[in-house]
């Protein structure tokens, strides 16, 4: 019985190892069919290793930080490529140590593939482009705006050259490249100001780019002692009272009087001199049949104010007097 087992398993061994080729194939045709061999490209962060004290990589194009990303081109099953888990297995990095100051350099790219079951590492990068610069201090002088809009009221001006800001610096670290191009810049409101002011004012870098975040700066609040220069006058004029519509009939007006007789306005010069006299409202006298007292503001105007906004205005009507009769001359005898 052994012997025709042996004869069973050992005979046409040629028939049957073709059987078993032809069988994986199959196998391995039915699966790749289902999740075929792919390629894909894969962004991964660059690390920075050994760069010397007091330099940076400068960003590679804009919103990048540092180098930024590489693109590696892996192959695998379709269903390995597309996985999560591509980016965390693969890692790049550059070493920067032999670098000694500022300056475009071509290094080494070097990639690893942490789990070689998952996908293989098809090509990436020999080398890539790294910008390098140094970083540095210094003291840059805080500039003074006024925001929109937020000039003193008419009659007033700001005097830039007399403003003042403490401190007057701040201490800025940031890429040599760009230093030089900064501009610290204050930012003040001074609309109701009629006389100098100080305010706290936060400093904002301008002129940055993309290399915010390698900007650093101190103190970010100074405060802006703001001078303010009056071209205002004030003068002592006449109220004008203005009047409209008759008493009833009958009756007469014989006198207005104001009081005060005159205010003292203030505001732009030109405007100011200008003035002869300031009108009340109009003070209507229709059907007026006895002396009355009215309370009537002023006119006053645009920037120009006044020591009195209200005038007591007495309007005298009596009634009109009949003419006295013209004797006869009586005839002579």
């Amino acid at each position: 019985m052994a012997s025709g087992l042996g004869r069973l398993v050992g005979g046409n061994w040629r028939l049957k190892t073709v059987a078993l080729l032809v069988a994986c194939g199959m196998w391995v045709g039915v699966v790749y069919a289902r999740n075929p061999p792919a390629f894909a490209s894969v962004q991964v962060p660059v690390q920075v290793l050994g760069l010397p004290t007091g330099l940076v990589v400068l960003p590679s194009f804009p919103g990048a930080q540092g180098i930024g990303e590489v693109t590696l081109k892996v192959a695998g099953i379709r269903s390995n490529v597309r996985s999560a888990r591509v980016v965390s297995a693969l890692s790049a990095s550059v070493d920067l140590s032999s670098v000694k100051g500022p300056g475009r350099y071509q290094v080494p790219l070097r990639v690893s593939n942490g789990d070689p079951s998952l996908i293989e590492l098809w090509s990436h990068p020999a080398k890539v482009s790294v910008t390098v610069d140094r970083m540095v201090t210094a003291d840059l002088p805080v500039h003074v705006q006024v925001a929109s809009g937020q000039l003193p009221p008419a009659g007033y001006s700001w005097v830039s050259s007399k403003t003042t800001v403490t401190p007057a610096t701040v201490t800025v670290r940031a890429p040599s490249s760009i230093v030089t191009k900064l501009d610290a810049v204050a930012t003040i409101s001074l609309a109701n100001a009629k006389s100098s002011v100080a305010q706290s004012a936060t400093v904002v870098m301008l002129h940055e780019g993309d290399l915010k975040s390698y900007v650093s700066f101190t103190p970010q609040v100074v405060t802006v002692n703001a001078a303010i220069s009056s071209q205002t006058s004030d003068r002592g004029v006449v109220v004008y009272v203005v009047t409209s519509g008759q008493p009833a009939s009958g009756y007469e007006v014989v006198g207005i009087q104001s009081t005060p007789l005159t205010v003292v306005v203030t505001g732009p010069s030109g405007t100011i001199t200008a003035l002869t006299a300031i009108d009340t409202e109009t003070v209507n006298l229709g059907g007026l049949t006895k002396t009355t007292t009215f309370q009537i503001p002023l006119v006053l105007p645009a920037g120009v104010t006044s020591s009195s906004t209200t005038v007591t205005v007495v309007v005298d009507v009596a009634p009109i007097a009949a003419p006295t009769p013209t004797p006869t001359p009586s005839a002579t005898p």
